[in-house]
């Protein structure tokens, strides 16, 4: 593999480690610090959030900004169509990225002795970081462990300088993401029959940095469902929207909440471990994607929250609040569906919070199922005041100008169905 740099401190001895957030090495035994160059050149605008609580007046909620409504659009047409899911990731790839597809075709092993302590060293030509796992020490490739250095072939997906330069590093370990995985597997056995999951777990699961953008959504809905109509009001601060379509999107949804006080400037060049970096996709408007992800998740969501049978949206008024600077990576581990699963099967996708630990399941079969199944950490880690917060769907009933509405019970809400007929009946 070249010439190796054994990244050692100076003044110790110890092994350092290459840190994102400054830019730097550094050691844990004795606090040395080296930049990795003196301008600290990956160092990227925090991002800003820009929350807008919804005003109240006299106790009412005021509506304004998602009062104009319009009929939901899925656009689930070319990379947002149920054809197009029913690819894996690799088939994916290799309908817009060929040059990637022919590079990750060729990544090798490599294994050499640690300088050190002798001991083995393994990973593969991917990475710039290798790890002893004897000592301790970090080695790179010298002629590519620098700033911008990470080869662009080993970018997913079109537009591979379409990279954020800020991500939420791995926090769990591949082991501790194949026993998320193992656990929701074991929760639900019955949904993973005639799959081998252990070997899949074991074997295919991948670790992959994925590019979100954020930005907190409020949304107004006009819902027809088994109990009647009404209208509902829902937020979702701090929403990380998918800006791939190689992976899942509507699986990757299913992982929040995410802790954004932990986004750090971010080089790839200096990430370790095996992962793969998926690239910001130009082959689908953002909006379309939001429009796709909302048209299934909100009526899942309706469904859920008032154990509702049937549950559609008839019209909706959105709001979006992007964030600034606020593009970045998240750390995911994801398990493909099986490569021998074609258009007829059931398919089976497993998604892993790479920070909390939060699994999330997809069990698809074209036009027949599109079920999920979550499960959390069971001992969840505390976040900063900056998270994902989804609040529950509410009912909520028009009471007066301007656009103010009252929060109300589901019993209140509902235009029920044998009062519209009753009234239809009487000619009111």
């Amino acid at each position: 593999m070249g010439t190796v740099l054994v990244i050692q401190c100076q003044n110790c001895n110890g092994a350092m480690y290459a840190d994102q957030k400054t830019a730097s090495y550094l050691c844990p035994f004795c606090g040395s610090s080296v930049p990795w160059t003196e301008e600290n050149f990956y160092r990227e605008s925090p991002i800003t959030f820009r929350h807008q609580p919804v005003e109240r007046i006299e106790g009412l909620l005021k509506l304004g900004h998602v009062e104009v409504m319009s009929a939901m659009d899925p656009h689930d047409e070319r990379v947002l169509s149920q054809t197009y899911r029913l690819h894996s990731v690799a088939e994916k790839l290799a309908l817009w990225d060929p040059t990637t597809t022919k590079a990750l075709a060729g990544v090798m092993e490599i294994l050499f002795d640690c300088p050190i302590c002798g001991g083995e060293v393994a990973g593969e030509s991917t990475q710039n970081l290798f790890v002893c796992d004897h000592c301790g020490n970090k080695y790179g490739a010298e002629e590519v462990l620098q700033p911008g250095a990470y080869r662009k072939q080993f970018v997913m997906g079109v537009g591979a300088e379409n990279v954020p330069g800020k991500a939420i590093p791995f926090v769990l370990t591949k082991e501790q993401a194949q026993n998320a995985a193992r656990a929701i597997v074991h929760q639900f056995p019955q949904e993973f029959a005639n799959q081998d999951m252990e070997r899949r777990i074991r074997d295919d699961m991948t670790a992959v940095y994925i590019p979100f953008s954020l930005a907190d959504l409020r949304v107004k809905l006009s819902v027809a469902s088994n109990l009647g109509s009404f209208q509902a009001y829902e937020e979702i601060l701090n929403w990380a929207c998918p800006d791939t379509t190689l992976y899942d999107i509507h699986l990757l949804d299913r992982l929040d909440p995410w802790d954004f006080g932990a986004v750090v400037p971010f080089d790839p060049a200096f990430a370790e471990g095996v992962f793969r970096l998926a690239a910001a996709a130009n082959n689908a408007s953002r909006s379309d994607v939001i429009d796709n992800l909302l048209a299934e998740r909100l009526p899942a969501d309706l469904k859920a929250s008032f154990g509702l049978k049937e549950a559609s949206v008839t019209l909706w008024g959105r709001d979006f609040r992007k964030h600034q600077s606020a593009y970045f990576l998240l750390p995911v581990y994801y398990l493909d569906r099986r490569p021998e699963d074609g258009e007829k099967s059931r398919q089976v996708r497993i998604a892993v919070n790479g920070q909390t630990g939060k699994a999330a399941a997809l069990f698809y079969q074209y036009e027949k199922e599109e079920r999920y199944e979550t499960l959390t950490p069971s001992h969840p880690k505390a976040m900063s005041k900056e998270h994902t917060v989804r609040t529950p769907p509410v009912p909520v009933k028009y009471v007066k100008s301007p656009f103010l509405h009252h929060v109300v019970p589901l019993d209140d809400a509902v235009e029920k169905k044998g009062l519209r007929n009753l009234f239809a009946k009487f000619g009111f």
